[in-house]
Order: C-alpha cells, then sequence, then structure tokens
C-alpha cells in the first residue's frame, strides 16, 4: 500500500511539474509575441535616429529605412561582407547614401563609424559607433567627448592620395589630438579612401533596386513631418 502511494505521489509531482513548465513556456511564448513587434519598432526608431544624426535635416525628405540595398566593397566600406546601404532623398530625387564603414588602424584596433555622403561626395554628417579608444585621448572620436568629428562635414576629398586630407601631422589639414595620432589618422585616412571609392559609382548604387520592405517603419518618426 505504501509503495502505491510513493509511487501515486511520484506521478502527481511530475504531472504538476510538466504542467508548471508548460505554463511557463506559455508565459514566455506569449510574452514575446506581444512585446516582439514592439522591440522591433524600438530597433528601426533607433536605427532611424541614427542615420537622421548624419544627415541635413532639410535636405531629405523620404524614410531611409524604405529605400536601401546591400553592397560588398571593401575600398568603400572597409568590411569585407555586404554592408546596408540607406538612399536619402528629396522631392524622389538622389541625395545622399548613408552607410557603416570601418577601420582596423585605430590604437586600440577596429572603430565603427556610420557615414552620409551626398551626390557631389561631400560628407554630410559622420559618427562613430563603436571603438575601444583611450578614455580621454582617443575618444575624442565621440561626439559626446569632441566636436573633431564634425571637421569632415561638407568636405570631399579631390583623389585617392589628396594631400589636405590627412591630419596635420602628416601634411594635411585635418587636426590631430594631443598624445593621440594614430586614432585620428586612421579615421581621417579611412574617409579618404572610401569616399574617393564611392564618387565614381554614386550614381549607379543609387539605381540598384529597393531591399527595403515598407513596414511599420511608415509611422517612424524622421524628423520631416
Amino acid at each position: 500500500m505504501k509503495g502505491r502511494l510513493t509511487i501515486f505521489k511520484t506521478k502527481t509531482n511530475a504531472l504538476l511539474l510538466t504542467a508548471f513548465a508548460a505554463a511557463c513556456t506559455l508565459a514566455v511564448s506569449l510574452t514575446y509575441i506581444f512585446t516582439a513587434p514592439v522591440i522591433e519598432q524600438q530597433k528601426q526608431q533607433d536605427l532611424l535616429n541614427k542615420l537622421t544624426e548624419v544627415l541635413v535635416n532639410e535636405k531629405f525628405d523620404n524614410n531611409p529605412l524604405e529605400n536601401c540595398f546591400e553592397y560588398q566593397s571593401t575600398d568603400i566600406t572597409g568590411y569585407e561582407t555586404p554592408q546596408t546601404f540607406y538612399r536619402a532623398t528629396k522631392d524622389s530625387a538622389p541625395y545622399a547614401l548613408v552607410f557603416p564603414l570601418k577601420t582596423e588602424q585605430g590604437y586600440s584596433g577596429r572603430i565603427e563609424m556610420l557615414v552620409a555622403i551626398d551626390t557631389n561626395g561631400e560628407v554630410q554628417g559622420l559618427r562613430t559607433l563603436t571603438h575601444k579608444e583611450t578614455p580621454g585621448l582617443g575618444d575624442k572620436i565621440e561626439l559626446a567627448k569632441s566636436d573633431w568629428i564634425l571637421e569632415f562635414n561638407g568636405k570631399s576629398p579631390k583623389a585617392a592620395d589628396d594631400s589636405t586630407w590627412f591630419v596635420k601631422k602628416d601634411g594635411g589639414n585635418f587636426d590631430q589630438f594631443t598624445g593621440a595620432t594614430i586614432t585620428p589618422r586612421a579615421i581621417v585616412n579611412q574617409m579618404r579612401t572610401s569616399i574617393s571609392a564611392l564618387k565614381p559609382e554614386f550614381d549607379r548604387l543609387f539605381e540598384l533596386d529597393n531591399a527595403c520592405r515598407a513596414t511599420d517603419s511608415q509611422e517612424l518618426n524622421n524628423g520631416n513631418s
């Protein structure tokens, strides 16, 4: 009798644990179903905020998230894998391409950035996304720490070897940081290379098929409404 009671309790506990596990799984699944769209929309909004930060607000009126393409060019982006390029337009006319680029030549290695280049090859905006540069020295590439990154605005190299597109220590026009030349040199050199490679390809790239689908991003605020 005692053995049967023990088996009964064991089976009951197993059923209770199974039911509890099923309930937890259901709760997690429902939470994901209801929150996933909100999380995705927030990600899209964060991305849009980054894109519009490097664009001149009055020069575009579309949502760049709805006009993009994938393209691989190490010369342009510094990446060996395809990257997403976003197109900004004004009255449906081309204004700028926004895309990520990187350099591995920072003092502490990789520096990842986001840049917007207009139809004339001029920089509309540049922001540092990630880096491991020395706090108080190399981290001045962050807009929150210094205005140095704004030196690129409205400028375009004449060629891949444009002598003005170097840091001053190398004979160019761009400032370096006191005690930290390697970091700004890496960014200036990468920007000169990237823009020079992009300029002859700009029109062709702008005409590539759209790989972005119209989604709830239509509800996002791009600051032009």
